[in-house]
């Protein structure tokens, strides 16, 4: 949990257009509604808020603009909504369209719709997306990742376990993936009507794959199923399955 003293905000109403200054930080700008408050920011149709704010909650529906950092307890954003800056919180939910322009840290993620991440993602609980979503660096998780959609990386993976589900459109984790548990395949039945995931290497304790192309595989039980291309070596401790018609570099190898 996020320990934080409040900005000073003043406590304000706005119905229709209005502004307000924050001393230090810039000035609010709405056209609908909006509450505003150290406790509470919650907009409704077009807003900006200025950075560099401590609040206990974000809400904001419709467009919105954060001109830089933000911090909060939780935040939910309804609709579409660009952070100048890094993310901080314990909790954030999304539906819609959100990107952030640096590092999103926080407890917990949900989204819905098309994300965008510049910087890093840091979980100490779980990911959770459906839709697309882009990373610019590492994605962190001491928890469980799970997507359905579409998924782009730049950095690598790293977390408790990582479960996804592909759409039509590829995903790339262009370092590769390190969980204890891995299952990635299609979203539906046929896996020739879906896309594909595309990585280096891949490590775990138990991996299953569908639909992917990557370096080398090792784990401790690893299932190769149908589309799946590995370019380097598979390697297993207790034990391996490997779909007819794989194609492979060299026979999966038992290490110790």
């Amino acid at each position: 949990m996020i320990k934080m003293e409040y900005s000073e905000i003043p406590t304000s109403k706005i119905s229709g257009s209005g502004r307000l200054t924050v001393p230090g930080h810039g000035i609010f700008k709405i056209s609908g509604s909006g509450r505003i408050s150290p406790e509470l920011i919650k907009t409704s149709g077009s807003s900006k808020i200025p950075g560099g704010l401590k609040v206990g909650e974000v809400k904001t529906s419709g467009s919105s603009k954060i001109e830089g950092d933000i911090e909060a307890e939780f935040i939910k954003v309804s609709g579409s909504a660009t952070v100048e800056g890094s993310v901080t919180c314990e909790d954030i939910e999304k539906s819609g369209s959100l990107r952030i322009e640096k590092d999103l840290n926080c407890e917990s993620a949900q989204f819905s719709g098309s994300t965008s991440i510049e910087g890093f993602g840091r979980f100490k609980k779980e990911l959770r997306n459906s839709g697309s979503i882009r990373f610019g660096e590492d994605i962190e998780s001491e928890g469980p990742v799970r997507f359905s959609g579409s998924i782009e990386v730049d950095g690598r993976i790293t977390a408790k376990s990582l479960e996804g589900r592909l759409g039509r459109k590829d995903s790339n984790v262009r370092e590769g993936i390190e969980a204890d548990y891995v299952d990635i395949r299609p979203g539906r039945n046929n896996w020739r009507d879906e896309g594909y995931l595309i990585t280096s290497d891949i490590v775990g304790k138990e991996i299953i794959l569908e639909n992917v192309e990557c370096n080398n595989v090792t784990g401790d039980k690893v299932t190769i199923m149908q589309g799946c291309r590995v370019n380097g070596q598979i390697n297993y401790r207790e034990s391996v399955q490997v779909a007819s018609g794989t194609k492979m570099d060299s026979e999966p190898e038992k290490i110790e």
